[in-house]
């Protein structure tokens, strides 16, 4: 009888080994996975690469802005989206618009000096009050003095004059393109072939609700931030 037995006995034990064998190999597969995903790194996973790639792609071209400007560009902050906030909208970090209602070109640039700008971009919208208090000539070297307020590696942005005055206002543009071709960092914002008249107000000189907005959108493509 004991004899009879023992095929009962191995077959009980096969049978416990390939048991357990399968309970191992199931319990293995979690392991599995989780040491593929321990040992995976940054500079192997492409999810991480592309994302990195994104990142760089949709870093603004500018992190700093300073606008310096006189009536007009306070018109500019207070209708539709302000200055200030298409600015920051656009994804410019660091935005400073100063704007005075009667602002000369002289008294903007003592603004420009005092604010030691040493990085981004500075666009200037002056000159509308210097046409009938100043001259093209003395308008130039208020030019040259913006230019020497900030390094060389900003870049100035100057806002050309669009009025419908008595006094032409040409001049004082010429002299804008004239600095721009003697200052490797300076560029003309040409607003005046930009605008269009239906956007003047009566006085010749401040826009229309309109024409504000349209002036900031103008700004934004210059900068190339639209």
């Amino acid at each position: 009888m004991p004899m009879q037995q023992k095929p009962t006995s191995k077959i009980y034990i096969v049978l416990c080994l390939a048991l357990g064998a399968i309970l191992l190999s199931c319990g293995g597969s979690g392991s599995a996975v989780e040491v593929y995903g321990e040992n995976r790194t940054p500079e192997s996973n492409p999810v991480i690469k592309q994302t990195e790639v994104i990142s760089k792609a949709s870093k603004p071209p500018l992190l700093s802005v300073v606008v310096i400007g006189d009536s007009l560009t306070v018109g500019s902050e207070m209708y539709g989206v302000s200055l200030t906030r298409s600015l920051l909208n656009a994804g410019v970090l660091d935005v400073v618009v100063s704007a005075e209602n009667g602002r000369t070109t002289s008294e903007g640039v003592d603004k420009l000096e005092d604010s030691m700008v040493v990085d981004g971009a500075v666009v200037i919208a002056l000159g509308t009050n210097d046409v009938a208090m100043a001259s093209p000539e003395l308008f130039a070297t208020q030019i040259d003095r913006a230019v020497a307020a900030v390094p060389e590696t900003v870049k100035i942005f100057w806002l050309n004059l669009y009025t419908d005055q008595w006094i032409s206002d040409d001049a004082y543009n010429a002299k804008i393109i004239e600095k721009a071709s003697a200052h490797p960092n300076l560029s003309v914002m040409d607003f005046e072939s930009f605008a269009s008249p239906t956007w003047v107000e009566e006085d010749g000189i401040h826009l229309t609700p309109d024409g504000y907005i349209q002036r900031t959108r103008f700004i934004l493509q210059e900068l190339g931030l639209n």
